[in-house]
Formats: structure tokens, C-alpha cells, sequence
């Protein structure tokens, strides 16, 4: 009765699971394409910027024009940063997060196998590569 409660809970948590792995693939992907697409328009600004700049001489409403359009691409450029910043801050916040319930799960296992053994008893370091010292 209890293997047949455990399957299916363990079926609707790899269920709910593969969605969130599913969602986020879909994530990453449509953020790649926006980023690509992103490049292309920094590349067409690039270029249009390049001949504004040889006409600013002649032109002053190319020179205003140029202006305006630099401060928007440095805000642009600013937003850009921050948000490959979050980024970064996120997935180092998600593998610190997997590397503690690595541990955790880790630690709980070891409780288990030895919970029988009252003469043994286990010590954790906490470090990079955790040790076991048996008593």
C-alpha cells in the first residue's frame, strides 16, 4: 500500500518536474533568439551611426539627431548590463542552492545507513569536498 502511495507521488513529482524543465528550456531559447535579434540591431545602429557621423559635419540636424541616438544606445547598452548581471546572480544563487541540497541529501543518506550503528558515530566538515571521520 505505502509503494503504491510513494510510485504515485514520485510519478506526479518527475510529472511536475519535466513541465519546469520543459518551461524553462523554452525560456532560455526564446531569450536566445531575443538576443540575437538584439545584436542584429546593434549592428544596423552601428552602421547607421557610422555614416551620421561623416554627415554630422554638414548636417546640424544629423549632429542632434546623432546625439539623441547615442544616449539612447548608452541607456540601452546600460540596461544590457544589468540584465546579464541578474543573470549571472541568478544562476550562481541556483547552483548554490543545488550545491546545499547536494549536501543536505548527502548528509541525510549517511544518517540512514548508519542510524543502526550506535558505536559508530559520524562528523561532517563543512568544506568544498566534505570529509567523513568515523569514530
Amino acid at each position: 500500500m505505502a509503494e503504491a502511495l510513494i510510485s504515485v507521488l514520485l510519478e506526479q513529482l518527475a510529472s511536475i518536474t519535466r513541465q519546469q524543465v520543459q518551461l524553462q528550456v523554452k525560456l532560455v531559447v526564446d531569450v536566445k533568439k531575443e538576443v540575437e535579434n538584439l545584436c542584429h540591431n546593434f549592428q544596423a545602429i552601428e552602421a547607421v551611426l557610422k555614416d551620421a557621423e561623416e554627415r554630422q559635419v554638414k548636417e546640424a540636424s544629423v549632429k542632434l539627431w546623432l546625439d539623441d541616438l547615442k544616449d539612447v544606445s548608452n541607456e540601452m547598452e546600460d540596461v544590457m548590463d544589468d540584465w546579464n548581471t541578474e543573470i549571472l546572480r541568478l544562476q550562481i544563487e541556483k547552483q548554490e542552492k543545488a550545491a546545499g541540497n547536494a549536501l543536505e541529501t548527502t548528509k541525510k543518506k549517511i544518517s540512514i545507513i548508519f542510524s543502526g550503528t550506535s558505536s559508530t558515530r559520524l562528523n561532517l566538515s563543512y568544506s568544498p569536498t566534505t570529509k567523513m571521520v568515523l569514530r
